[in-house]
């Protein structure tokens, strides 16, 4: 049959052969007619066949027959199973850009990415370039890196605690402080003259010996403070305090500054001064023990005109019963010390007692002490810098600051614990 035994009868359908160059043979028919069917059935299935596949991409992208296209992975790559293409999902999303092939063979247009998907534009902020050498700088542009001179700079550690230093010969003048300056003035109703102190002084419990104040003549203070009367006064047995001693101190150029501890307040915070408060009668108490000061004070030489200063420890001002029973003595007592002819002077705690003078002074109350001895340590020696008392107020040469207690200090060969003060006050007049 056309010269080919072996043509079936369902080749036949498949119509009359292509013309062939003669030496075409029956077996090359054969295959041509073989490769004609299987392209028919791979367009039927939907299949696109790209080259071999192996079990294993098989495996990958799922069975065969779901409409995966199946490629080659390069090596150490793990596949991720896609989802097939027939799923709506795929179909739908806005994230498809190429086309694809359905299972049926259908190509479906590939969709544009929307706008809000697109990438955006990446923003690099601006970096300011580095700033040139100050050699490369202009002439005219400011060097930042100048400190400024209209203030004082904080890279040097400020003293915690200033207080004076013995005088060496490499000491400045300036930091030493200044020279004693006694000298008369403020002349009294009376006619009666003050002695002024301005200068650095001490004062501790004992009075020291005279050959401790011969060699303390070395140090920078000229005041001394002594305890010379008072109930509640804690050192009242005084080894040296008389009235040679204070002769002799006032020879070697000291200036005393007589301290009276009398009754404490009822309030006090000092469990040791409990024991020496203010009894029903503040006014009455209070003059009678500004008598027995002054009294104390004449018997040691002490003339008219001279400072005494009564030493109130701190105590709670909050309770106003009490606060107002320490003020009615300590008026009584300044009041009486004054009609003798002595100047009152008041020492205590700048968070208590001193300021409780200065809320009397504003309230208008009569018969204060005329001289503020405030304790306030830890802090730099300042007669105008309190903060309880208006620096027009106990002024002028009336304050004294006492800015550091229990200080071990040695002078001459001596040491001492003393407490330290800066003066600007009146002093005793011994005679």
């Amino acid at each position: 049959m056309d010269g080919c035994p072996h043509r079936s009868t369902w080749l036949r359908r498949l119509g009359p052969p292509p013309q062939r160059p003669g030496w075409f043979s029956c077996s090359g028919r054969l295959a041509g007619a073989v490769i004609a069917v299987l392209t028919a059935l791979a367009s039927l299935c939907g299949v696109l066949v790209a080259g071999p596949v192996s079990v294993a991409e098989d495996r990958t992208y799922g069975r065969t027959g779901e409409g995966y296209l199946p490629r080659t992975l390069p090596a150490g790559v793990t596949p991720v199973r896609p989802l097939p293409i027939d799923s709506p999902f795929l179909r739908s999303s806005p994230l498809r850009t190429a086309p694809v092939r359905s299972g049926t063979g259908r190509v479906e247009p590939a969709q544009p990415a929307p706008a809000e998907r697109r990438a955006a534009p990446v923003l690099v902020p601006y970096k300011t370039p580095p700033e040139p050498p100050a050699a490369h700088r202009p002439a005219t542009e400011p060097k930042r890196d100048r400190p400024r001179t209209d203030r004082p700079t904080t890279d040097k550690p400020q003293p915690r605690q200033p207080k004076p230093q013995r005088p060496t010969g490499d000491q400045p003048k300036a930091d030493r402080p200044a020279p004693d300056k006694p000298k008369a003035g403020e002349a009294k109703a009376g006619g009666t003259k003050r002695k002024i102190f301005q200068g650095w002084a001490f004062d501790r419990c004992q009075a020291p010996p005279l050959s401790t104040m011969r060699a303390w003549l070395a140090s920078p203070y000229r005041g001394v403070g002594v305890y010379f009367g008072g109930r509640a006064r804690h050192c009242k047995h005084q080894k040296h305090l008389d009235k040679s001693w204070l002769r002799e101190t006032r020879q070697l150029g000291w200036n005393v500054l007589p301290i009276y501890v009398g009754s404490q307040s009822p309030c006090v915070i000092a469990n040791i001064k409990r024991k020496y408060t203010i009894g029903n009668n503040a006014w009455a108490q209070g003059r009678q023990e500004a008598r027995d000061a002054v009294g104390q004070a004449r018997k040691l030489g002490m003339a008219p005109g001279s400072a005494l200063y009564f030493d109130m420890e701190a105590y709670r001002l909050g309770q106003h019963r009490c606060a107002r029973t320490t003020l009615a003595f300590i008026r009584s007592w300044s009041r009486e010390v004054r009609q003798q002819d002595y100047v009152p002077g008041f020492y205590s705690s700048a968070n208590s007692g001193v300021r409780h003078m200065e809320q009397a002074r504003k309230a208008g109350e009569r018969d204060l002490p005329e001289v503020m001895w405030f304790a306030r340590w830890s802090v730099p020696p300042s007669l105008y810098g309190e903060k309880w008392l208006d620096r027009r107020a106990w002024h002028p040469h009336r304050r004294i600051h006492q800015y550091a207690a229990d200080v071990t200090e040695r002078h001459g060969g001596r040491r001492l614990v003393i407490d330290c003060n800066r003066v600007d006050a009146p002093v005793a007049i011994i005679r």
